[in-house]
């Protein structure tokens, strides 16, 4: 409300300005009023107005409010094609030569990142099933839902799944 009578305050002086200057003879102005004075402050409107357009359209855009790696992600339309032997390396190397990926966990995961670009967990279904998996398959069975919840690559889950599935005979999580 303020911004707007301080516009129109401005507008009625600039208006009534100029009209006093042109009343003068067409030859010469009686008052000459420096550019300056009169374009300053429409520059500094102009770019106070320009900073909140950017500012309104940050703040309206939804891919805003994902994480810089799933801005990442969406916008690569070709999502990236992971080496399934240096991603098997890294795995055994952190958890150990008994590291094993279950594959239609980590495909559904994967499957929902890819069609969701911000998906909200179902953790009482998380959770569930970890409670139920045995204690030798519960990290292996977290691994898997994050790994097909961040790389987002179902195809990179089946070729794991190939190389490295765990027995759901053994764990018994489905």
């Amino acid at each position: 409300m303020q911004v707007l009578k301080v516009c129109y305050i401005w507008t009625l002086l600039s208006l009534l300005l100029f009209e006093c200057l042109m009343e003068g003879s067409s030859q010469e102005a009686s008052f000459e009023l420096p550019v300056q004075l009169v374009g300053f402050p429409f520059i500094i409107v102009a770019v106070r107005l320009t900073n909140f357009v950017k500012k309104l359209s940050y703040a309206l855009n939804p891919a805003t409010y994902r994480s810089r790696n799933r801005r990442e992600l969406t916008l690569a339309g070709d999502p990236e094609t992971f080496d399934v032997i240096e991603v098997e390396k890294y795995i055994v190397g952190e958890f150990g030569a008994r590291a094993c990926i279950f594959e239609r966990v980590c495909a559904h995961y994967a499957t929902r990142a890819q069609a969701q670009p911000r998906p909200q967990f179902d953790w009482p279904d998380v959770f569930s099933q970890y409670k139920r998996s045995p204690d030798q398959a519960k990290e292996f069975y977290l691994l898997s839902v994050f790994l097909g919840d961040i790389v987002g690559s179902p195809q990179l889950c089946h070729q794991l799944g190939k190389r490295r599935s765990c027995d759901t005979q053994q764990y018994g999580v489905a």
